[in-house]
């Protein structure tokens, strides 16, 4: 591995770098998800909107708080603005809309702990082939020149200049690639938790204005 490094050149310096934050942000993000699939946002939309519709909001409120995720922080979101609308006297169609979109309006701050670190996934993984390819043409112009000012051709040694030089595009191409496979794996897992928060957002405005 240290032979690698050292024959690559000044430019696997930012590629290590790249494959610690990439490492980091995978490991960051499976400790998260691994955290959300524990969590029953099926069961507790369902616990909430029950007493809603039972008139228990204090149970819905106790409910939201004991539990957490994305799902549990929206539904709470739409009990305390049903709460303030209700006690203004609202009609139920203003208490409908307004509870509707106001969570909406949080439901991309509920879902940042789940997006977090996808973002500097993509960077990573976007930047480190182009980084390994300019360490490669470097690479290659040293080898180039290297063969100009000898007297004679020797085929081994451009043949292990290019070798080395080849050495960065690999390293950001094994950084690159399991970077996209994680990267879309969670983008799949954040898709299905906005599903459920959608759903709980339309029963919930369903519940409180029946």
């Amino acid at each position: 591995m240290m032979n690698y490094l050292m024959d690559g050149g000044w430019m696997m310096l930012p590629l290590l770098i790249c494959s610690i934050v990439m490492v980091a942000a995978i490991i960051d993000r499976c400790r998260a998800f691994r955290a959300a699939a524990k969590l029953d946002p099926k069961a507790l939309r369902e616990k909430v909107v029950q007493a809603v519709t039972d008139g228990d909001i204090a149970a819905a409120v106790e409910a939201c708080r004991s539990s957490e995720g994305p799902v549990a922080a929206v539904l709470l979101t739409g009990l305390e603005k049903f709460t303030r609308l209700y006690q203004k006297g609202k009609s139920e169609p203003e208490i409908e809309a307004g509870v509707t979109k106001a969570m909406e309006d949080y439901a991309p701050k509920a879902m940042s702990g789940l997006e977090k670190r996808l973002g500097t996934m993509v960077l990573v993984s976007s930047i480190s082939p182009l980084i390994g390819m300019c360490g490669t043409v470097t690479g290659m112009i040293n080898s180039f020149a290297v063969m100009a000012e000898a007297a004679g051709l020797d085929a081994g040694a451009v043949a292990g200049g290019i070798s080395e030089a080849l050495i960065t595009t690999a390293a950001g191409l094994i950084i690159a690639i399991p970077g996209v496979v994680a990267y879309n794996m969670f983008q799949k897992k954040v898709e299905e938790w906005n599903v459920q928060l959608e759903t709980s957002i339309a029963d919930f405005a369903q519940a409180v204005a029946p």
